[in-house]
């Protein structure tokens, strides 16, 4: 039995359904006005994280430079699982490797640089010993 509440939350998935197909033929005949249709879901909490993700990830097909700021943002927001931020945080490193620098994801440390180590002085020549057992 559905209720008002349920039918008004199906008819809204479908909305957005809806509205994310219409975003995607968009950017197939329009890249300007598809990439924002696609921004503009990803920045739409009224979207399923899983939704917003993908928008973003079809962003970058269209527009690289919004996709990484669509990205960027999914990597911050807690709204989004940490799969799904590691796998902007991949994505984002695939469009744009300059947006990497200073991304931070949760339950990863990427290795701190090391510091080249400084020369070593030469060791002294040895007198070469006999095997033991010939003395």
């Amino acid at each position: 039995m559905q209720t008002a509440h349920s039918e008004k939350a199906d008819t809204a998935m479908y909305e957005d359904s809806d509205r994310f197909e219409a975003a995607m033929r968009l950017a197939e005949e329009d890249p300007v006005r598809g990439a924002e249709a696609l921004r503009s879901i990803v920045a739409d909490d009224a979207f399923d994280p899983d939704t917003r993700f993908e928008a973003a990830a079809r962003l970058a097909e269209v527009d690289e430079p919004q996709a990484a700021e669509a990205l960027r943002s999914i990597v911050a927001d807690d709204a989004f699982d940490p799969d799904t931020r590691s796998e902007a945080a991949a994505r984002l490193a695939e469009v744009d490797q300059a947006q990497v620098a200073g991304v931070v994801v949760p339950g990863f440390t990427p290795p701190a640089p090391q510091a080249p180590r400084p020369p070593q002085a030469p060791h002294p020549p040895q007198a070469p010993q006999a095997p033991r057992g010939w003395r």
